[in-house]
């Protein structure tokens, strides 16, 4: 029994390792954080807002902008991002 577990806990744990793997390229690439969606578990809780960005989606997007040009701004000066 145990020998014919094994061959699909490897494939299981190396299916996980490839999608950490993939998920890690596609953040180095793109350097957007992951987020939540705005119509998910908290909407299906009974919460209507979204805490993220309160209903407004491309409220998101300008947080992120900000946040990245502060990080730019950090980086000419020499000092770490906040």
């Amino acid at each position: 029994m145990l020998s014919q577990m094994l061959p699909m806990l490897a494939i299981t744990f190396t299916v996980f390792i490839l999608f950490f793997i993939f998920m890690g390229i596609g953040y180095m690439f793109q350097k957007k954080p992951l987020r939540g969606s705005c119509g998910g578990v908290a909407k299906l809780m009974g919460n209507e807002k979204c805490s993220y960005c309160g209903d407004d989606p491309n409220k998101c997007d300008s947080i992120i902008a900000e946040q990245q040009e502060n990080a730019l701004k950090a980086a000419e000066l020499g000092k770490p991002a906040l």
